[in-house]
């Protein structure tokens, strides 16, 4: 796996915040923003501006760097939860093609006697 420096990280930020940053790249800009304290500071002032606004129209309360904790905290979990059924979807994918096989064998036994 790829790790991404602090530019490429700012980058994707504003993605991010809008929830348009997927797959393998969203993977590696949460890893980055985990482990960098500056970039995480730059997300959090990002996140800030974007959600602040809205927040103190309607009149609710603030507390944004929960808020951007949560939600880096549950996107982690869902990508942790995504990589698991992708590793049980080919662990399934091998498992069927060693019953094909065994099926087809079988078959070629049966029907012509040949013997493996």
């Amino acid at each position: 796996m790829e790790y991404i420096d602090c530019n490429v990280c700012e980058q994707h930020m504003n993605s991010f915040i809008e929830n348009r940053l997927v797959g393998e790249m969203l993977w590696q800009f949460l890893t980055h923003v985990e482990r960098c304290p500056e970039c995480f500071e730059e997300l959090e002032i990002r996140y800030l501006i974007e959600r602040a606004l809205d927040r103190i129209e309607n009149g609710e309360s603030i507390n944004l760097r929960k808020e951007l904790s949560r939600k880096i905290r549950v996107t982690k979990k869902a990508m942790y939860f995504h990589y698991f059924m992708e590793d049980i979807l080919r662990m399934l994918e091998v498992f069927s093609m060693i019953v094909i096989t065994y099926e087809v064998f079988g078959f070629l036994s049966h029907f012509f006697g040949i013997v493996f």
